[in-house]
């Protein structure tokens, strides 16, 4: 089976977005977010990564940029959004990879979630349990801040918990060595300090090579 990296954060606006093109930018994976909320206040995380992506150069030729499969207006979780927006409950278990024009897409898939690992899809339904039903290892989105410690031990027992497969933490913000040190020192593995720049190509650097991929 081709990868699929679930892009979690350890809260919202935490950096996904930017750190979901860039991986898609850095491996050439198809990129997808299968919730979207928050469209009465922008244009959505999946325009966004299309327009990064133009921005250094354009779409990777072999990547599928696919749309969300459910969208709310209301900047919430997805469950509150349904409630409040008179919707549907979401079922889990009915939300499938998409599949391209011709076939399954044989790239592997950067998948972005919306906020943090326990936010609810429905009343009975968490992130963790969409990542298990994508059958996904995680990339964890942390800051690179004060804080970081607490929240970025926190959201990995809880994937171990799950017992949903890590590949590593990328911290995101104003580089800290010594909270990156401190993690590395009980047991995190950071792949990629992402310090704070204007554009995909001023930070691909610090992203590593799919070869690590099959060292998760």
């Amino acid at each position: 089976m081709t990868p699929r990296v679930f892009v979690a954060g350890t809260d919202t606006d935490i950096g996904k977005t930017f750190i979901s093109a860039l991986t898609v930018k850095k491996w050439e994976f198809d990129y997808w977010k299968p919730i979207q909320t928050g469209l009465s206040e922008d244009q959505g995380d999946t325009k966004t990564v299309k327009q990064l992506l133009r921005e250094s150069g354009g779409i990777p030729r072999t990547s599928n940029i696919f749309e969300p499969t459910l969208t709310y207006m209301k900047p919430l979780s997805p469950w509150r959004c349904t409630v409040l927006e008179k919707q549907s409950s979401i079922n889990v278990e009915s939300i499938e990879i998409p599949v391209s024009e011709n076939e399954r897409a044989l790239n592997g898939m950067i998948i972005e979630g919306a906020g943090g690992l326990l936010v609810p899809i429905s009343k009975n339904s968490f992130t963790t349990d969409l990542i298990r039903k994508l059958d996904a290892s995680v990339i964890l989105v942390a800051r690179s801040e004060l804080g970081t410690l607490n929240h970025t031990l926190m959201s990995l027992e809880i994937l171990k918990q799950n017992k949903i497969p890590v590949i590593g933490v990328i911290l995101n913000g104003a580089l800290n060595g010594d909270n990156a040190a401190a993690l590395s020192e009980l047991g995190v593995r950071i792949i990629a300090q992402v310090p704070i720049v204007k554009s995909l190509d001023e930070a691909i650097d610090y992203i590593p090579t799919i070869d690590l991929l099959t060292q998760a």
